[in-house]
């Protein structure tokens, strides 16, 4: 009998691909926004708004590599989708972390 997809993997591999997405085209619109307040001086009135997306988009990431893990842990199920999830949320989580990291130290550095 040939072993089926994991239904967890597949939600980990889709989950990963939509929140690594979503953060990649929420960080180019940031930026964007970031050019135009630099520009005018001050904050701009979504900032506070995007960090709590990126904050949820990084719980969703979360939530995908948990589904992998799990994913990867049935036994009798094809285990791809569970580690390309899990693979593909690991990468944005670090991503997503060190971006927010840099983004600290550069609002710590330039604090007056």
């Amino acid at each position: 009998m040939e072993e089926k997809h994991s239904r967890l993997g597949i939600a980990s591999f889709a989950l990963s691909l939509v929140t690594g997405f979503s953060l990649f085209v929420l960080f180019a619109v940031a930026g964007m926004l970031n050019g135009g307040r630099v520009e005018r001086g001050g904050q701009y009135p979504g900032q506070m708004l995007v960090g709590f997306i990126v904050i949820g988009l990084l719980g969703a990431d979360v939530v995908a590599a948990g589904l992998g893990i799990a994913s990867v842990c049935q036994s009798a199920r094809k285990r791809i989708f569970g580690i390309l999830g899990l693979s593909f949320s690991a990468l944005t989580l670090v991503g997503g972390a060190g971006l927010l990291i840099i983004g600290f130290i550069f609002v710590a550095v330039h604090a007056h």
